[in-house]
């Protein structure tokens, strides 16, 4: 009997202890009642699943050049590490609220439709980082293959309903890391994808880093 209380008190820290670090230490208690995806302290991180946040927070992207279709907080987490980014926006009134933002490396494009999915091909240059997280995003996966540098990346989001598209690019040669988890302000799991041929980033410091809530 007393082996069985004990056991269920065990039981009972533990799952207070995990709850405790996804909801305080990844902050998604913050980013459920803000209805935003930030961390502990409020700042904006992207939409993606905590893992796939982790893998690329870990990485040093001062001279890195990022196209981005979908703007939200990942633009201004982004914006604050890399040497420029350019997203569009097909949301009349998101654009207006991202737009009143901007930081100096940013550029911010308005378009729908056709010219949403073609944006990239406006711009004579490969990108470091791709991030697909927008609106018709088989599209804008079919452009974005031959626009990433060589040793970039490429980040979709929701890949789990993506998955043919993501066979072209395995067919292609690109090797596809899934990251599935929880992340911001969701209550269920899904996946963030990282898409590559060769990988070229230099970590920040040293590898790996203390994850979040870990340590000792």
């Amino acid at each position: 009997m007393l082996k069985k209380i004990f056991n269920s008190r065990k039981n009972n820290i533990q799952y207070h202890l995990i709850h405790r670090l996804l909801e305080n230490k990844y902050g998604h208690k913050l980013s459920r009642d803000l209805k935003s995806p930030v961390d502990a302290n409020g700042n904006e991180i992207p939409w993606f699943t905590y893992p796939a946040f982790e893998f690329i927070n870990q990485f040093d992207l001062t001279q890195k050049t990022i196209f981005e279709w979908g703007s939200g907080n990942s633009s201004v987490y982004f914006a604050k590490r890399c040497k420029q980014i350019i997203s569009v926006e097909h949301d009349d009134a998101w654009f207006a609220k991202q737009q009143s933002k901007l930081l100096p490396n940013q550029q911010l494009f308005h378009l729908n439709d056709k010219s949403y999915y073609e944006a990239i091909l406006n711009f004579n240059q490969l990108f470091d980082i791709i991030i697909v997280d927008g609106i018709l995003r088989d599209d804008c996966l079919a452009l974005a293959m031959n626009k990433i540098s060589e040793g970039g990346m490429l980040i979709l989001d929701n890949a789990d309903r993506h998955s043919e598209s993501c066979k072209k690019y395995r067919e292609n040669g690109f090797t596809q890391i899934d990251f599935h988890g929880l992340g911001p302000v969701n209550e269920y799991a899904w996946t963030t994808s990282i898409l590559f041929k060769s990988l070229m980033f230099n970590p920040i410091s040293s590898q790996p880093v203390i994850p979040i809530g870990g340590g000792y």
